[in-house]
């Protein structure tokens, strides 16, 4: 059975996950309230203290086993599904006295150190696989998720994780992502060592599903196939961008096999919706059209079951990889030409407005909820960030809602920064071809405009490093960074390009 909430009073009241920061949570502070602070068995100063009860956990754990006088010497420990080694999952962890010790079973060693038990003193069934992997799953959604509302991709884990899947490929997927996202969070080498084992394991599974007539068609091979992109997320793993990439492509080929009208369950749906968001960022990076931007699989989008204030903005975004790939071929000779440059013009101003309308139609949304879209903060109010960066390029930095507002309003700026920027291109292009031809003032695209958009992404980084954007955060820091890093450069802004 699980321990009883931890969260703050108000957090727990409403029923919603709280991040238990101290002295007071960031959603009482985000929503303007007191926390009123933690539970606390100590009553004798009357009031509320703010403490780890990690000790009172752990004690109660003890407590509860222990009562079932179920003490074991030695514990023959069940076997579970492995990779092609015959073994079970494995979990690398090192020791209390700092040896590595290669356990057979998922996770043995990580429950017995947060339970305080040595693996002589473990009850069997604390140590059954099943088990393992539930505290295994948990560690990694406390970890990897925001600690905020979930909903479109970031919703996808909670359905994977409350599966009970019977294909070994999800099953070790999961096991690696679990593995390199509580390894990489807790620093923990030799756990970020069995990921990688796991994950190559996850490619074998991988390898054999695809191999059987019936992988079309399955959702659980397409989950495991998304789960194993987001591994390759992780320098662990990925090592290079374009790892992610093929995971990526690869993602898109299989959704593209089963066609849209064959997408019908809800897991079908969300891993639709996060391999279309994978594939915009991919595809910015590409230059190149995504399968996602096609006719037949926009319209899919706009199910009903899957449609979020963010279903309009992709429509139009997915489309702009596709603007920048036909820029490019203008260089053949062959495509140069006013003709081919003005028509390239009106589609680009065409989703412009498009992104525009939209984000419009999002910030009434937030004036009618009577909040803003974020908040511009001194940097020093993020303390993670500033723990880690000593460096203060930036005074100030934006604090969101919730982390699902800071990512799609990171990907707007992204997108918008790539499709302006390409509009000035083709302003350029066509002046060459034309000398006496120029931009009207309204459709011109100055630096500073370009320039907006990428500060406006690196005053995101602050707040995708907090507690409160958990792993998904981190991540989500990559392309924005890179992004801002090129541009600096590109213009000799070396203060702001320092790492």
């Amino acid at each position: 059975m699980p321990l009883r909430s931890t969260g703050c009073f108000t957090c727990r009241a409403r029923k919603i996950r709280c991040d238990e920061a101290r002295p007071a949570c960031q959603r009482c502070s985000t929503h303007g309230v007191p926390c009123p602070g933690y539970r606390a068995d100590n009553r004798k100063s009357g009031g509320i203290e703010f403490r780890d009860q990690t000790g009172d956990t752990v004690k109660r754990a003890k407590d509860a086993y222990r009562a079932r006088e179920k003490e074991i010497a030695g514990v023959a420990l069940q076997r579970g599904g492995g990779g092609g080694s015959g073994r079970g999952p494995v979990a690398w962890v090192p020791a209390a006295n700092g040896r590595a010790s290669d356990v057979t079973v998922l996770g043995e060693e990580f429950l017995c150190g947060y339970y305080g038990f040595s693996r002589q003193q473990a009850p069997a069934d604390l140590l059954s696989p099943a088990v393992m992997r539930v505290q295994l799953y948990g560690s990694f959604m406390d970890v990897y998720l925001p600690r905020e509302s979930l909903r479109d991709h970031f919703s996808f884990y909670e359905t994977l994780v409350g599966m009970s899947s019977s294909q070994p490929a999800l099953v070790d997927a999961l096991d690696a992502l679990s593995l390199v996202a509580v390894g990489s969070m807790k620093k923990d080498r030799a756990v970020l060592d069995q990921s990688v084992r796991k994950y190559g394991d996850a490619l074998s599974s991988l390898g054999r599903a695809l191999a059987r007539p019936e992988a079309a068609s399955s959702d659980e091979t397409l989950a495991a196939a998304t789960v194993l992109g987001n591994c390759a997320l992780y320098d662990e793993i990925g090592k290079h961008e374009d790892v992610w990439g093929k995971h990526i492509t690869g993602g898109q080929q299989l959704i593209a096999a089963r066609g849209p009208r064959n997408l019908k369950s809800k897991l079908a749906l969300l891993l639709f919706s996060t391999t279309r968001h994978g594939a915009l960022i991919w595809s910015l990076i590409e230059r190149k059209a995504p399968y996602m931007a096609l006719p037949e699989w926009r319209e899919l989008a706009f199910e009903a079951s899957i449609q979020d204030s963010s279903t309009l903005f992709y429509d139009a975004a997915i489309q702009v990889p596709g603007l920048l790939h036909r820029y490019d071929q203008l260089g053949d000779t062959m495509a140069l030409s006013l003709e081919n440059i003005d028509d390239l013009l009106r589609e680009c101003q065409r989703i412009e407005q498009c992104l525009r309308d939209w984000l419009l139609n999002w910030e009434i949304q937030f004036a009618f909820e009577g909040v803003g879209m974020y908040e511009e903060c001194p940097i020093d109010d993020f303390a993670t960030f500033t723990d880690s960066v000593q460096d203060r390029t930036f005074e100030t930095a934006f604090r969101f809602p919730e982390f699902p507002i800071a990512w799609l309003a990171s990907v707007y700026w992204l997108s918008m920064f790539h499709l302006r920027l390409n509009i000035q291109s083709l302003h350029k292009l066509r002046h060459e071809l034309e000398e006496d031809w120029l931009p009207t003032a309204e459709n011109a695209v100055e630096q500073d405009e370009l320039s907006t958009y990428i500060t406006n992404l690196c005053r995101c980084i602050p707040f995708f490093c907090e507690p409160i954007s958990s792993s998904t955060g981190h991540i989500g820091i990559f392309l924005p960074l890179t992004t801002a890093a090129g541009y600096f450069i590109q213009h000799a802004r070396w203060r702001e390009a320092r790492p």
